[in-house]
């Protein structure tokens, strides 16, 4: 007896609001059935920034007001990749912009309170001391996630 064809009825779609980034979001809508959803997700980073005026370059953490601008235009951008991508498919869309100082554990909770069938993001294919010192969201959800994770990888430069 076949096993049920898959239907992916809640994909989360991760960007950095980058342009390159962004390109997992046509995907994500070519991979949802009808009448499924697709949750945009751009995770405002809570983390101390260095400070050029604070001695020394130290750290500053952003203001409550800092991260809620910058929720407010996450919002406004993924709003604005979303209805595109959406326009002429019988899906539906929403858009979250979670506060949290890592990423991946955002992403992951997202996809959690979502059930979501599919996680989808663009990845840099960042190696070597860039991978060391930047980290990489998309291996830490490979390696974290209990759900499938499709990857966008970057275009082939030549």
């Amino acid at each position: 007896m076949a096993a049920p064809a898959l239907t992916l009825k809640r994909v989360l779609c991760a960007t950095d609001l980058s342009e390159f980034g962004n390109r997992a979001v046509d995907i994500a809508f070519a991979a949802v059935a009808a009448g499924g959803t697709v949750t945009l997700v751009h995770v405002v980073h809570e983390a101390a920034v260095p400070s050029p005026l604070v001695p020394h370059y130290g750290e500053r953490h952003p203001s409550p007001s800092e991260l809620a601008e910058r929720q407010r235009q996450a919002s406004a951008h993924l709003t604005a990749l979303a209805e595109p991508a959406a326009r002429g498919r019988k899906v539906s869309f929403e858009v979250r912009t979670p506060r949290a100082a890592e990423i991946t554990d955002a992403l992951l909770g997202e996809a959690e309170r979502i059930d979501a069938d599919l996680i989808c993001l663009a990845t840099h294919s960042r190696t070597g001391l860039t991978k060391l010192v930047l980290g990489s969201a998309a291996h830490d959800l490979l390696v974290e996630a209990h759900r499938p994770v499709l990857l966008v990888p970057s275009p082939v430069e030549g």
